[in-house]
């Protein structure tokens, strides 16, 4: 499994190591949503604060070779050139790689040691949604626009639309930093990720926005089913933890 991949299936956990005799266990919390910076050159990473890069492509959409040094997490987008660049960013150490387009190599799809993302536009057909969401892709990117913050009802309703057509970890392009009501109401929608291009990146308090994430509790999954009661020892059982408190967000260390 790709280090992303990891990342990504563990969102908003714990993540203990340090096991093994004579060695004391830590504890690790994984936020609930990665902030990522799709940086020009491999450089551009060093001043800027994020969970993961995403080197953007080169020569006629090759992937960039180079690698980013410094990270703890970076992969390579693609929108064409051949598999031997694919395969070179991935040896210089590259952990996934960003399909930004249809032309791009097939053999992008067959590395299973490389987590992979492709980037979706909103016109497509419902049986492209069924092909994408069936590939072997652990993210999709939401492209071709920005969503504006703060969302209103329409940012609202197109991510959503969007969300309805995939099973996949949704990352999604902005450009500003949220409040802390749109971040909680992107968590519980269940977007992965926030992406942003090293240019906006550069003029938003992008360490800010992780310390904020970092203090939030994951989407708390509430199981009575609307105005439907619990029978017999449904009614008795009911863990407090299904009721949402609407300060989760303000003591989770």
């Amino acid at each position: 499994m790709s280090k992303i991949s990891d990342r990504l299936a563990k969102l908003g956990q714990i993540e203990q190591t340090g096991f093994g005799f004579g060695t004391r266990a830590t504890g690790t919390k994984v936020p609930v949503m990665l902030v990522g910076v799709r940086i020009d050159n491999p450089v551009d990473a060093g001043s800027l604060s994020a969970d993961f890069f995403i080197l953007a492509p080169g020569s006629k959409g090759a992937a960039q070779t180079r690698p980013v040094k410094g990270v703890d997490l970076w992969g390579v987008a693609v929108s064409g050139g051949s598999g031997d660049s694919i395969d070179t960013a991935t040896k210089a150490g590259a952990d996934f790689i960003v399909i930004e387009g249809e032309s791009v190599p097939g053999s992008a799809l067959l590395d299973e040691d490389s987590g992979r993302g492709f980037v979706v536009g909103s016109e497509i057909t419902d049986d492209r949604a069924r092909a994408i969401d069936s590939s072997p892709f652990d993210f999709l990117i939401l492209g071709e626009t920005t969503v504006a913050i703060p969302l209103d009802v329409g940012a609202t309703l197109d991510i959503r639309e969007q969300l309805s057509r995939y099973s996949r970890h949704i990352f999604l392009k902005l450009n500003s930093v949220p409040e802390k009501s749109d971040l909680g109401a992107l968590r519980d929608m269940g977007i992965s990720a926030l992406i942003y291009d090293s240019e906006s990146a550069g003029k938003n308090d992008l360490a800010g926005l992780r310390k904020t994430i970092d203090g939030m509790k994951p989407k708390k999954h509430n199981t009575s089913a609307g105005a439907v009661l619990p029978r017999g020892d449904e009614a008795t059982h009911r863990h407090d933890a299904d009721i949402d408190d609407p300060d989760e967000d303000e003591d989770w260390e």
